[in-house]
């Protein structure tokens, strides 16, 4: 049966290739002419970043949105923003991509390592442990779209002293218990870089906020650490950055914020649905992604959790398998946090669930520009990759 895989020389199960992301907004093409045509390109010359955290804002429900160059300087801003410095430590997972721990490293704390639970996301019941008395904040990871089990973690969290940030880069639009990630704790960032759900052009953050104070230490964070003192003068009253965003990303990412609801978001979910009722009953898969009406997934990647009991090989075979389909699986594009070279010397630590998650979790994507027909292609070969590996 295997002499059927495309890997071994059979047909493959995709014939044409599959239509790209991100796609952008057909009128992104003409809006964005204006600031070139102005010359008002920068975000203190023009209106379009203000215009794009006033949205963000609504559309989030949340008071303050702070725009800013990626995700990685709206978590550097928050932890600032938040207090964390010098030698404090920063509770976050290993379970992703290595942005997150730099973040920590750039406000010059100490990354400490969490094991995830099988959702993909950080382990309420691993985080007490790893409390000490220079423990400063959490990092809760909404990884591939999936929303970390807030509740307990923020409750978690308040009971030891902990601020909590989401980084909620590959989760714009998810969702517990009505509440959309990113405002379910002290601040959310999001990132709007080339593939995520929100694109503004390459590279984008923001920074969101019940606080005033803390939307107040990011604004001046991301411009040189400068504060109006009146009749226009600024002053600078504290070390800080150049993370702002340009007028012509900002036009990108609001003309996609545009059709997020509209457009982007159902129809991830409509090819999670085809997923899930291909996958949910078939030999060889033990998880699909956690999607309940409570925690409700916004699907920036559907991973799918293997049997490898039921399996006769490993994940890397299978995934190769599903690539030579012709079917852009991913895997999952990043090791262990703990096991990139910059960590090494400083997290001396291992994660077991995480790493188990890893030798059993193949990647699909479920992109907004594609078909029902796609979806199926996928599932399809999907189906002849486990059915030929099966015991």
């Amino acid at each position: 049966m295997r002499s059927e895989l495309a890997l071994h020389g059979g047909e493959k199960t995709a014939h044409e290739p599959f239509p790209p992301w991100p796609l952008f907004s057909e009128r992104t093409l003409q809006d964005i002419q204006e600031p070139l045509k102005t010359g008002r390109v920068a975000s203190w010359a023009g209106p379009r970043c203000a215009e794009l955290e006033s949205r963000w804002a609504a559309w989030i429900g949340a008071p303050f949105a702070v725009s800013c160059s990626s995700c990685t300087a709206a978590l550097h801003m928050a932890l600032l923003a938040l207090g964390v410095g010098a030698g404090d430590e920063v509770i976050l997972p290993s379970h992703t991509f290595a942005s997150t721990a730099l973040a920590v490293l750039h406000a010059g704390a100490v990354p400490v390592f969490c094991d995830v639970a099988s959702d993909q996301t950080i382990d309420p019941r691993a985080i007490e442990p790893l409390v000490t008395p220079r423990s400063r904040a959490l990092i809760a990871v909404h990884l591939y779209g999936i929303v970390c089990d807030m509740e307990r973690i923020v409750a978690v969290a308040r009971r030891v002293g902990l601020s909590v940030i989401e980084d909620c880069a590959q989760c714009v639009g998810g969702e517990l218990s009505g509440g959309k990630a990113g405002t379910l704790a002290d601040a959310g960032c999001f990132s709007f870089s080339q593939g995520k759900h929100v694109s503004a052009g390459g590279e984008g953050g923001m920074v969101v906020t019940g606080s005033e104070q803390i939307a107040r230490s990011c604004r001046t964070l991301r411009d040189y650490g400068r504060e109006q003192e009146g009749q226009g003068r600024a002053a600078h009253v504290r070390v800080g950055f150049n993370y702002r965003l340009t007028e012509m990303q900002a036009i990108v990412a609001t003309n996609e914020l545009a059709r997020l609801d509209s457009w982007n978001l159902p129809r991830r979910q409509g090819y999670a649905r085809i997923y899930d009722h291909a996958f949910g009953q078939l030999p060889g898969v033990l998880a699909l992604p956690l999607n309940t009406p409570a925690r409700r997934n916004a699907y920036w990647k559907y991973p799918l959790q293997l049997d490898r009991a039921k399996l006769s090989c490993d994940v890397e075979e299978i995934r190769s398998a599903i690539v030579a389909e012709g079917v852009p699986e991913s895997g999952i594009p990043w090791p262990e946090s703990y096991d990139e070279p910059v960590f090494k010397e400083r997290a001396a630590c291992r994660c077991p669930n995480a790493e188990a998650l890893r030798a059993r979790t193949v990647v699909l994507p479920l992109h907004p520009t594609w078909e029902k027909s796609h979806a199926e292609v996928c599932v399809a070969a999907v189906k002849k990759v486990l059915r030929a590996y099966r015991r």
